[in-house]
This record gives C-alpha cells, structure tokens and sequence, in this order.
C-alpha cells in the first residue's frame, strides 16, 4: 500500500503518538521501537509541549479538521 509519505515520517508519527498514550513512558518506547532510552526521551519530551498538547485539543476526537 501506497501512503504518499516517507516511512522515517510514517514511523516517528506512530513513536510521538505512542509517547502520547503511554503518557511519555520512555521505557515503553524504547522497547516497542527498539530505541536508546535517550532517544525515546526525546520524543516523550513532546508530551507536555505546550504547541504539541495544543495542537491535540485542536483537533482531538472530538473536534475533527
């Protein structure tokens, strides 16, 4: 299947909203991605961003674009 984006861009789409469910668990992440603990952390640093956590009551489920 054809998405139209990059798979490095596929994958770190679906690291930052695992960082988001496992409410910025590191560990989680480093296992289900096969990172460095340091790497997950920089992508569970997104979750208390401020644009970031803005941008998902934007367009949250219950406000679709």
């Amino acid at each position: 299947m054809v998405v139209g984006i990059p798979a490095q861009a596929l994958r770190e789409d679906r690291i930052l909203d695992e960082a988001q469910a496992s409410q910025g668990d590191p560990r989680r992440i480093a296992d289900l991605f096969g990172l460095t603990v340091n790497a997950a952390q920089r992508y569970t640093a997104t979750v208390d961003h401020v644009s970031f956590a803005e941008h998902q009551r934007r367009t949250g489920p219950s406000n679709p674009p």
